[in-house]
């Protein structure tokens, strides 16, 4: 007995290949040059692109901003494959990514707070001035019995003499001390305006 056996066997057109050896049918497409940028081959050399990229291997970058579907409410900044939104000095993007929103402005200083902060600055520094005017008439008055002391020989110095001097000499401190602070407030003085926060500088002004 004879028997033939007949076997069939599918051959792929151009541009069609099987999936694996086994199928019978040829139904993956075959691109030459392949797909770019996450494309996939759907036809002999044509792909199905991702949003953002177009040509017929998805090599070619779409700029979404020259289209009004953006959405961003003013500036739009083409990226690869995507955009972005971005607004204008003195506004902020909104949670939705396309929406520009005016940021708020901090409120101003009261002008009336100003200028009381201002004045009792100024009137901290006449307190200072006519201190530190007193302390030197005293540092004078110091100087003034140093020379009166020295010439005098130990054994005809008084104790109430030599209280007298160390009390003259502990104030002497004081002076570079109000002086530094007198530079420091007018300085401060010197910064306060209508915008500026209120200002508060204790002082000890015990003599």
């Amino acid at each position: 007995v004879k028997r033939e056996v007949i076997q069939v066997k599918t051959v792929c057109c151009a541009g069609w290949r099987k999936k694996t050896p086994t199928s019978e049918s040829c139904e993956e497409a075959v691109c030459r040059k392949p797909c770019q940028n996450g494309g996939t081959c759907v036809k002999p050399n044509m792909c199905r692109c991702l949003a953002g990229w177009g040509g017929r291997h998805c090599h070619v970058d779409i700029d979404e901003c020259r289209r009004p579907s953006h959405a961003c409410s003013q500036s739009c900044v083409n990226t690869p494959g995507s955009f972005r939104c971005e607004c204008h000095s003195g506004f902020a993007l909104d949670e939705d990514g396309k929406t520009c929103v005016k940021i708020k402005a901090p409120p101003p200083v009261p002008v009336q707070q100003a200028e009381d902060a201002s004045q009792r600055l100024s009137n901290e520094v006449q307190d200072l001035r006519s201190l530190v005017t007193s302390l030197e008439q005293r540092l004078e008055s110091t100087v003034s019995a140093l020379q009166r002391l020295f010439p005098v020989k130990l054994a005809d110095i008084h104790p109430d003499q030599i209280q007298e001097f160390w009390e003259r000499i502990r104030s002497l401190d004081r002076v570079d001390s109000l002086s530094d602070q007198l530079m420091f407030m007018e300085e401060k003085i010197g910064e306060c305006s209508c915008n500026s926060n209120e200002i508060e500088l204790p002082v000890n002004l015990k003599s």
